[in-house]
């Protein structure tokens, strides 16, 4: 009986266990993590071989939620071709709940990660582009070769991006 014992309680174990990845693989997790100025360069270096766009954006702000439908239609349309969308959020830590609830809503096919809280948000800016006064939503392309590429300020049409990203992946 024992043996037996043993053998259900395994069994019922592992049972749990995959219910368990299961759930977890049903919801799967928004923010790709959190990144600092050198996190993100690290990042968009593994890319390398790629176009890369980065995109700020905060929940906060109606310009970036506007645009952002038209980084996903970016990246669902151009990634076989070299294409890797970043999106980085500069919401506040407080404001995760707001962030995650706009990620399930857009379910982009691109990472998105958070800016981390720790550091200066003025060293955070002038690392990614020392023009960059902070506004909202910024992106940064870069070229296959990792190097950065263009700056686009404020919010751009499907258009303008698909443009941009064009030509880069010639």
């Amino acid at each position: 009986m024992r043996g037996r014992d043993l053998l259900r309680r395994g069994a019922l174990g592992v049972l749990l266990l995959l219910a368990g990845a299961a759930d977890s693989a049903a919801e799967p997790r928004l923010l790709a993590g959190e990144l600092d100025a050198d996190g993100l360069a690290r990042r968009i270096a593994r890319e390398k071989g790629r176009v890369v766009l980065v995109n700020f954006w905060a929940t906060w702000c109606v310009p970036c939620r506007e645009e952002f439908p038209s980084l996903a239609r970016l990246q669902r349309t151009h990634a076989a071709r070299g294409l890797s969308v970043l999106g980085v959020s500069t919401d506040l830590a407080r404001d995760m709940p707001a962030v995650e609830k706009f990620l399930a809503e857009h379910r982009p096919p691109f990472p998105n990660y958070r800016k981390k809280s720790e550091g200066d948000d003025q060293d955070f800016i002038e690392a990614m582009d020392p023009k960059w006064g902070g506004e909202l939503p910024f992106s940064v392309l870069y070229g296959r070769d990792g190097k950065k590429a263009k700056v686009l300020s404020g919010q751009h049409s499907y258009a303008e991006f698909e443009r941009e990203v064009v030509e880069l992946l010639k």
